[in-house]
């Protein structure tokens, strides 16, 4: 018997193949928003500044746009840890260095400060969070991944 396509779920009865239609949750809208798009921007810039200084202008840009299309296809779940973990860095980070919020309001140094400082805090999970999904959209950046050693080819060399 032939293998079904991949199009949706199937599930085996006895011989038959049966269909299961599931409807996808995910709106295909942007999600965030402006006020978002600043919090993210300047947790970014602070995560991915380097000896050299901060990414570029152009590069943050990328990361905002191609992380609110992603959420646009994750799902309103996801979309709302998200949400959740940027108000808490964008709320927390700040007190613990002594300044009042916003985290983006904060000088670059100051904004590094404040992050390692919430790293080690009993609520480093919501650093965490944001530090993932951030490191897995930026580093899909063909510059980025230059930088990072990836030559665009697989490990191994085939076969």
């Amino acid at each position: 018997m032939a293998s079904p396509s991949c199009d949706a779920p199937a599930v085996t009865v006895g011989e038959t193949i049966t269909r299961v239609s599931v409807r996808d949750a995910a709106s295909g809208r942007a999600r965030m928003s402006p006020r978002m798009h600043a919090a993210t921007r300047a947790v970014a810039e602070t995560l991915f500044t380097t000896d050299a200084g901060p990414p570029p202008a152009e590069r943050l840009a990328w990361l905002c746009t191609e992380l609110d299309h992603f959420f646009s296809h994750a799902g309103p779940r996801s979309m709302r840890m998200y949400r959740l973990c940027l108000l808490a860095v964008s709320a927390l980070a700040p007190v613990l260095v002594g300044r009042l919020p916003p985290f983006r309001g904060l000088p670059p140094a100051v904004r590094t400060r404040a992050l390692e400082r919430m790293e080690r805090s009993p609520v480093a999970l919501a650093v965490f969070g944001i530090k993932a999904i951030l490191c897995i959209v930026y580093y899909e950046h063909p510059e980025a991944a230059r930088a990072a050693g990836y030559d665009g080819g697989c490990l191994g060399g085939g076969g």
